[in-house]
């Protein structure tokens, strides 16, 4: 986040005894001084100024429609920044300024990105760490939702209204999901209550908000029925769900299995892809399940994985076989490092994947891997 284009450095907003001329916000989103309030002294003064905080009034950087254009760039870091900027959207209440605008925006740079280096965004859902749930959650449905849509051939106004309603779907109880990521305990009826009136509240706030498009609200209405008619909040049966909706509804539970808690880890992604496969027909479109499955790879990019030779390594990019993608290995078989990655093709029977593997049995921080996939394209040889 920066300074809005017509906000001046915060080193000459932030002046002992005046007022200030506009709300000042940590880089996290946090409203630290609001409009009119002072800086008692130097001492606070110097010290806002070095915690380094920025004003996220202004629209994120635009993004060149020209996709051929966008140079390298870290998937890691878009998702960390996308996670980021969607954390204070989420947070704003009601008082965000051009909330529609944003949202809009932050959509069109995710397909922008996840469509040039699709494996390296999925990478980045299960690699990147969370430090807010609530927007991270948000941002891996979205992602997992830009690979499905343009495999579906949405059309380019629905897609939109598709994954605004992913960012957004969970507008009211925000806060309540952070918090729940960390929570042993059962719901109280108080969190039940809120929880079983999101959908409902979360597309009022967006009508407080100026957001008129009704298939954004239909979808955030409905993002939590399901197909035996116990979901909520209207307890829809499986023909009076809309594709759409039940399609955001198998990416927020996909995207649910792949992340971990604050006290357990995340199912291996096999696991958690199986689980939802299981489920094809009965509480999932088998058409929805099959292509998730074969978009995303039984082993997705980013899943840790041990080959039949018993090197150890982490799936890099998709092949046309969901069981069968291109390994970066990182260690030997006698466990030792390498000191580059080597690539392997899953294809060969020698380094057919026999396990995934947890990031502990590994060894490896997942931020060590970024590189990996920075300059990774879509358009790279091999890749579908």
């Amino acid at each position: 986040m920066g300074n809005s284009d017509n906000m001046p450095p915060l080193a000459q907003v932030l002046k002992v005894g005046e007022a200030l001329p506009a709300d000042i916000y940590a880089r996290n989103g946090l409203l630290l001084l609001k409009k009119g309030h002072y800086v008692l002294n130097e001492r606070q003064r110097e010290r806002l100024v070095s915690m380094g905080i920025a004003h996220p009034s202004g629209p994120l950087p635009p993004v060149d429609s020209d996709l051929t254009r966008i140079g390298d760039f870290s998937p890691f870091e878009e998702v960390q920044h996308a996670t980021r900027h969607l954390d204070y959207l989420l947070g704003t209440g009601l008082s965000a300024a051009g909330f529609e605008q944003r949202v809009r925006a932050l959509v069109s740079r995710l397909t922008a990105f996840t469509l040039r280096a699709p494996d390296g965004m999925l990478a980045a859902v299960l690699l990147v760490p969370m430090s807010k749930y609530a927007s991270a959650h948000s941002i891996h449905v979205a992602i997992i939702l830009a690979v499905l849509a343009e495999k579906l051939e949405l059309p380019a106004e629905v897609r939109g209204s598709l994954l605004c309603a992913a960012l957004t779907m969970n507008l009211s109880i925000a806060s309540l999901m952070d918090s729940l990521h960390h929570q042993r305990g059962p719901l109280s009826d108080e969190q039940r209550q809120q929880i079983e009136a999101h959908p409902l509240l979360s597309s009022a706030m967006l009508r407080e908000m100026g957001v008129h498009d009704e298939v954004w609200h239909q979808l955030v209405q409905t993002h939590h029925e399901q197909w035996n008619g116990k979901g909520y909040p209207y307890g829809l049966n499986r023909e009076h769900i809309e594709p759409l909706s039940h399609l955001l509804h198998l990416a927020d539970v996909t995207a649910a299995k792949l992340a971990p808690r604050g006290y357990r880890a995340a199912l291996k992604p096999n696991k958690a892809l199986a689980h939802v496969f299981l489920e094809a027909d009965r509480s999932f479109d088998y058409r929805f399940t099959a292509l998730l499955v074969k978009e995303l790879g039984i082993y997705p990019p980013g899943c840790f994985v041990q080959l039949a030779n018993h090197e150890m390594g982490v799936v890099l990019q998709r092949r046309s076989r969901a069981n069968e993608p291109c390994v970066a290995v990182l260690r030997s078989n006698n466990g030792s490092s390498y000191n580059k990655p080597q690539l392997r093709e899953a294809n060969n029977s020698q380094y057919k994947i026999l396990q995934a593997l947890d990031q502990q049995q590994i060894g490896v921080r997942p931020q060590y891997l970024a590189d990996l996939w920075k300059r990774l394209r879509s358009s790279a040889p091999q890749v579908r």
